[in-house]
């Protein structure tokens, strides 16, 4: 199981380098939507999908089968070292790069939140505000980090990692066929 290790990370490092740029270019490119109901729904949806395609070629990459057990120990370890990469890159480049980030987020944030509650039909001040406190803290966490919010990121991120991974184990699993076909049965 060598290979499955080895082409388990090299897909968790491509994954990392796509999950960084598409970070920055949002940040960088499309502030605007950051915070906006149509941005998570489609960044949930999209990383999915990508996850998907990098298991599907790391099944391929080892021959087309696998049992549970590996399948789970192939996904788990891209989706580990994938995410632990992001992870420490964004709090690095959010931490000691971008200091001023959540500065520059929170208004848009802010407008946002207000914008999807209106659109939502929710005018009470009060639960306006909560959400909008709600929205920022959460935001704060990615934007203004700190060690503890690192780890609880980190946390986080392996065990929704490891729960995906269960779950796309079971679905992508697929065991050889236990008898080798005869020259009879391939005519």
């Amino acid at each position: 199981m060598e290979n499955l290790n080895k082409n388990a990370i090299n897909n968790g490092i491509i994954l990392a380098v796509i999950s960084i740029a598409a970070q920055l270019i949002v940040y960088y490119a499309f502030p605007s939507i950051i915070g906006s109901l149509t941005y998570s729904l489609s960044l949930t949806l999209i990383s999915l999908l990508i996850y998907i395609v990098f298991t599907i070629d790391l099944k391929k990459k080892i021959g087309g089968y696998w049992s549970f057990k590996d399948a789970l120990k192939g996904i788990f370890l891209m989706s580990l070292l994938g995410n632990l990469i992001t992870n420490l890159s964004m709090f690095v480049f959010f931490k000691f790069i971008e200091s001023d980030a959540y500065d520059k987020v929170s208004q848009i944030v802010t407008q946002n939140a207000i914008s999807n509650l209106e659109r939502f039909g929710v005018t009470d001040q009060n639960q306006v505000d909560q959400a909008v406190d709600q929205a920022l803290k959460q935001i704060k966490s990615i934007y203004q980090p700190d060690f503890k919010s690192f780890l609880i990121s980190i946390g986080t991120t392996i065990l929704i990692g490891f729960v995906m991974s269960l779950i796309f184990a079971a679905i992508f699993k697929k065991n050889p066929p236990m008898f080798a076909p005869t020259e009879e049965s391939e005519s």
